[in-house]
Order: structure tokens, then C-alpha cells, then sequence
């Protein structure tokens, strides 16, 4: 039976602990492992679609202009079907070389998944049919069959341990080159309409079936591969809606650290939306976060998105724990102008300088239960990155803006350490499009280490 998944479904989930740690050993000690891979926070990059040639071009022509990349997300499509596992010869015809590059570079590789196989893989999807390893809509129904944004498919039951090892021998295609982690994408949400899960005989919540979704890809990959590799995956996501909680969140807190908001516009309206799932996700207490770098949709201009558009989104990105550029339509900051690409060459070295200052206080905060960004309030989204870092997000054309200080502590502006403002000041500042509001706690470590002495 087809069914249709509406953009927003009104319904309450009951969650199991949001924020399990029992398996976490994050430290405070500067010199102590943390329990996730520390290129998570490295910049990433990115194309809606992409081929094995336009991937190895992209990360190359980023380092040909010195801007370091960490890792690079193969998106969909990618395989022969959803959920094949195997690569498009005609898309990648050597992915092993290609991984191998990559590699080679330094450049890890995560590609992009989904809980679900579509009808139209038809050996695959029938052998699971025939062994009802789909969730259904009850007792004794035919494998539940959602509309989703990439054809019609069926979700993979994670109540039935053979299914779920079945699975495994379609993901080990995939595993077996090597890939460094996977972009978890958020057709789990479309177990609203197939809640039956055969396996255990009874419907499963829909949280319950998404963490069960992100922790068997984050087990199963490590298990295979070793504790360096991760998944990316949504944190909150409310499509518009201005509410966090249970109902928006996607994947477990404990093995989130390389999460993304997705699916914005790419104007500073989309920009807002981003900074308003920042938001409800830092509520919810998810560590580490970002956005797509210049939203994940074009809006209709040459390059897919305005100049300032990108720059200030740029800037924002230097400034989340995750710093990740790509979607539909051209993301490379060459394609705008040199000023641009000094811009962006710029902000991805803030980032990188900024890596053991996060990673540090990373550590605190997960150990805590609590998120690397402290928001100050939800209309101008200001918020302390750590202790020692405030910013005040740009999401709207200009170039000057009121600036309010937190209410404790004195800042020194990064771009200009002759200005320091009070706590609880309000100030208009001329803030050119190469500069940003962020400001470095008096006397702080992260101080002494940016500012020019």
C-alpha cells in the first residue's frame, strides 16, 4: 500500500533516554581522548550530485587554493539503487581508487544512506518482502510502501535481528572499501506511517526506530572499521515549525558529534531557519552541530546564492563545531571572487585554529550532558561558543549592527582587540562583510591564543 508522508505530522513520541553515556569516556584533560574521532570538526565539502571525477576535482581545487578539507560527503545518488550499496559504475567507476586518493589527500570519506530499500531494486526489495524484513502498518500487512523524496520505498525492520544482519551483508558492500562514516539521512521519520515492526510484534515508536536506525550504522561501521569512524545525522530538524524536542530530534545524542540542519534555502531567510534548528538543537542538548554552508537549496540567481549570502553563512559555519559547505547548486567560493575565496580560506583557518579549543571544552560539555553552544536568546540567536567565545549571528544584508553583550564577563572584538566592551553593553558596530561579530572573553586562554600580542 503506497503511503504519503506530510511535511509535519502532529504527533507526540514517547523517547527512550535521549542521552544515554554510560559508554562515554570524554575527559577534560587536554591530552585525553575524546569519544569521537577528532576529524569531525574538520572542515568538510560537498556536492548535491556528484561523480568520482567532480568529487576528486573538488576536494583538490579546495587545497589547490589552500584551503585545507577533512572530509567529503559522496551524496546521493551514489549507488546502483536505494539501498543497493553498490556503486554506479557509470558515476564512480573506480571507488576504490577513488577512496584510495582521497586517503591520500588526508581527506576522509562519508557517503550517504538511508534506512530503506525502493521498490524499484526489485531483487533486493523482493528478497525482503519475502522474508518480511519491512515495517508494516500492522499485524499480518504487506511491507509499508512511503513516498519519500527519492521514489517509494520500504524502511528495514530494526525489531528483527535477522533482518537487521541481513542488512549488514548489504552494507559490508560498502564498508569493504574502507569509507570513513556515513551521512545518515531522515527517512526514518517515515516510520509514522509503517510503525509495525514484524521482528518484535508490536509498533514501534518513532523515536525509538530512528535511534535504533543511527546506532546500528554508528555500531555496526565501527565494529567493521574501528572507533575513528562516525555518522552524520540530523539533530533537530523542525521543517519551519519553531519547536524542538522529541518530536524534531533525529538521531541519539551520545553519537551525534558530526550532526547537520539541513535543507534551507539559500538566502538569509534560510539562514535564519538554520540558526533556528542551531538553536533547538542546542536545547535539546546536542554537543556539536552545523548547517550546509549557503543553505542546501538555490535561490534562482547565476550562482545559486548571493555573495553576502554566502559569506556571513561562512562565517557562521567557522563558528559551529561543525563547519561543512555543500548542496544543490555551486558551493565553491572561487566561483563568486577573490575576495570571497580569501574570505572563506580565512574562516576555515579560524575554524582549524579553533579545533582545540572545542575538542577541550567539547569534552567538558559532553561529560556534562550538555551542548558546545549556549544560546542567549532566539531572536538574534546570539550564543557562547564554550565559555570564551561569544557571537552574534548576521542574517540579514548590511553591514552595520546592534551588538548585546552578555550580561557577564568583557570582549574583545577578533577583528579589532582595541575594542572591549562590558557586560550587558549595546553597541552599534560597522561590521564590513571580511569581519564578524565575535568576541573573546578578557583574559581568557582562547585570547591569548588569537589575538595579536
Amino acid at each position: 500500500m503506497r503511503i504519503v508522508l506530510p511535511l509535519l505530522l502532529a504527533v507526540a513520541c514517547t523517547a527512550p533516554d535521549k542521552s544515554p553515556r554510560d559508554s562515554a569516556s570524554a575527559t577534560t584533560a587536554d591530552d585525553a581522548p575524546v569519544v569521537w574521532p577528532e576529524w569531525a570538526w574538520h572542515h568538510w565539502v560537498w556536492e548535491d550530485e556528484s561523480t568520482q571525477e567532480s568529487a576528486i576535482a573538488l576536494v583538490e581545487d579546495y587545497l589547490a587554493r589552500d584551503i585545507p578539507v577533512g572530509a567529503i560527503i559522496i551524496d546521493s545518488p551514489w549507488a546502483t539503487g536505494y539501498s543497493t550499496f553498490e556503486w554506479d559504475p557509470e558515476l564512480f567507476p573506480d571507488p576504490q581508487g577513488m577512496v584510495d586518493h582521497l586517503h591520500a589527500l588526508d581527506v576522509k570519506v562519508v557517503v550517504w544512506t538511508v534506512p530503506g530499500i525502493n521498490v524499484d531494486t526489485p531483487v533486493i526489495y523482493e528478497e525482503a518482502a519475502s522474508k518480511g524484513y519491512f515495517m508494516t502498518q500492522g499485524p499480518g500487512r504487506e511491507p509499508g510502501v512511503v513516498d519519500w523524496w527519492k521514489g517509494q520505498g520500504s524502511l528495514i525492520d530494526y525489531g528483527n535481528p535477522e533482518a537487521v544482519a541481513w542488512w549488514h551483508g548489504l552494507v559490508d558492500r560498502t564498508l569493504d572499501y574502507g569509507i570513513d562514516g556515513w551521512k545518515c539521512d531522515g527517512l526514518d521519520y517515515s516510520v509514522l506511517l509503517a510503525p509495525y515492526s514484524p521482528g518484535l510484534g508490536t509498533t514501534m515508536e518513532r523515536l525509538d526506530y530512528s535511534h535504533a536506525y543511527y546506532r546500528d550504522f554508528w555500531d555496526y561501521t565501527r565494529e567493521r572499521l574501528g572507533d575513528d569512524r562516525l555518522v552524520m545525522a540530523r539533530p533537530i530538524d523542525n521543517y519551519g515549525a519553531d519547536i524542538g524536542g522529541d518530536f524534531a530530534a533525529f538521531a541519539p545524542i551520545d553519537i551525534n558529534f558530526a550532526a547537520w540542519v539541513g535543507d534551507q534555502d539559500g538566502d538569509f531567510g534560510g539562514l535564519e531557519a538554520a540558526l533556528n534548528n542551531l538553536y533547538w538543537s542546542a536545547d535539546y542538548g546536542y554537543l556539536a552541530f552545523g548547517s550546509d554552508i549557503g543553505g542546501y537549496r538555490e535561490d534562482g540567481s547565476e550562482i545559486g546564492r548571493a555573495k553576502d549570502v554566502f559569506v556571513r553563512w561562512a562565517q557562521l559555519g567557522a563558528l559551529n563545531p561543525v563547519m561543512e559547505n555543500g548542496g544543490g547548486g555551486d558551493h565553491r567560493p572561487w566561483s563568486f571572487d577573490e575576495e570571497t575565496t580569501a574570505i572563506y580560506r580565512e574562516q576555515v583557518a579560524l575554524h582549524t585554529d579553533l579545533l582545540p579549543y572545542m575538542l577541550r571544552h567539547g569534552a567538558e560539555r559532553f561529560a556534562a550532558g550538555e551542548s558546545l553552544m549556549t544560546f542567549l536568546d532566539a531572536e538574534t540567536y546570539r550564543y557562547l561558543l564554550g565559555p570564551d567565545i561569544f557571537v552574534q549571528p548576521i542574517f540579514e544584508a548590511g553591514t552595520r549592527f546592534t551588538i548585546t553583550f552578555p550580561d557577564e564577563g568583557r570582549w574583545t572584538w577578533l577583528h579589532d582587540p582595541s575594542q572591549t566592551f562590558d557586560a550587558g553593553t549595546r553597541v552599534e558596530l560597522n561590521v564590513p562583510l571580511d569581519q564578524y561579530p565575535v568576541f573573546l572573553r578578557e583574559n581568557s586562554a582562547v585570547a591569548d591564543e588569537l589575538l595579536p600580542r
